[in-house]
């Protein structure tokens, strides 16, 4: 593993995933996210080549890839009205605050 941290660090280039696989390799523990930078890091080569779009779309991470090409698609209309009415039923249920001072003795 320390071959591989000192590879890294002479030939990885500066990018996502590059501090999160080196904390993989010392035994570190990872989020969800970090694992993902770093698995992606690790595959390209430590971008090497550049800070670029795999192309990979069958990867099941690559909806994940930091350096994807592919803009996220616009919520089409329907979305969109079913996103404001959860947005609405979300602002009904919350509480107001009330001042605790305000309280009649």
């Amino acid at each position: 593993m320390q071959n591989k941290i000192k590879d890294i660090k002479k030939y990885g280039v500066v990018a996502k995933g590059k501090r999160e696989l080196i904390k993989h390799l010392r035994g570190e523990q990872l989020t969800f996210r970090e694992t993902l930078l770093a698995k992606c890091y690790d595959c390209l080569g430590y971008y090497r080549d550049g800070k670029m779009d795999c192309n990979v779309p069958n990867c099941p991470l690559y909806q994940f890839m930091p350096y994807r090409e592919e803009t996220k698609k616009a919520f089409s209309d329907e979305q969109k009205v079913v996103l404001q009415e959860r947005m609405q039923k979300v602002r009904l249920k919350r509480v107001p605050k009330t001042d605790s001072f305000a309280v009649a003795h």
